[in-house]
């Protein structure tokens, strides 16, 4: 990481606690993030503003566990995004993983390393009253690493048009984090001859999330 992108990753958490910090109205289970090795936080979404008001809500914590000794935040997003976005702003360097097969391997390798991971098992916004039917990435990668998975359910504004993105700027947000889960590590091969298994995790880990976010999954 150069100095460029040092200062713009830093101001990227900088801005999210300055814009969203005071719009979120209530925290829950803070105390459930490890506060040691590497970890993955996996949200249902709801908005664009998910990934910077988890930001907001853990930037503190991140801070005193772990930016002091060299380690980041990384979010795993979808390979549309990257390109609807000019490149040089995503990339690892910045805490951007793309979602493919090797975006999945570098993320077991930096949580290996004592990193954070952030992912939404989704795959994209969701705000209807069910989770959609998760990909099954976060169950690789948490299967692969043997690290443990942090639920979290995210609380905010319906945005649908550019009108209820400046609205949902101001709006009440909420997080909430449950307790970790943590699955026995294991290898790709047996992962690839057993879909049993990442299908378990992944319904372990969204039914978590459901509960946090009250409403359901049903997959």
């Amino acid at each position: 990481m150069n100095i460029a992108e040092k200062l713009l990753y830093r101001f990227t958490i900088v801005l999210s606690q300055i814009v969203f910090r005071p719009t979120i109205s209530e925290i829950m289970g803070i105390e459930n993030l490890p506060q040691t090795g590497g970890f993955i936080i996996a949200s249902n979404h709801v908005n664009p503003y998910d990934p910077f008001v988890i930001v907001a809500v853990i930037a503190g914590f991140l801070r005193k566990n772990y930016f002091k000794y060299g380690k980041q935040l990384y979010y795993v997003g979808m390979v549309g995004l990257k390109k609807r976005i000019y490149s040089f702003f995503l990339n690892e360097n910045l805490g951007f993983l793309v979602n493919s097969i090797n975006g999945a391997n570098r993320a077991v390798e930096l949580l290996d390393e004592g990193n954070v991971l952030g992912i939404f098992p989704e795959g994209r916004r969701n705000d209807n009253n069910e989770l959609l039917k998760a990909k099954k990435g976060v169950a690789f990668i948490a299967l692969l690493s043997g690290l443990p998975v942090i639920p979290v359910a995210c609380f905010g504004p319906k945005i649908r048009s550019f009108n209820q993105g400046l609205k949902g700027l101001l709006a009440r947000k909420k997080v909430y984090f449950g307790k970790p889960l943590k699955f026995s590590s294991r290898q790709l091969s047996e992962l690839k001859g057993n879909p049993e298994i990442t299908l378990m995790v992944t319904r372990t880990i969204m039914f978590e999330i459901a509960k946090l976010w009250g409403k359901s999954y049903e997959f």
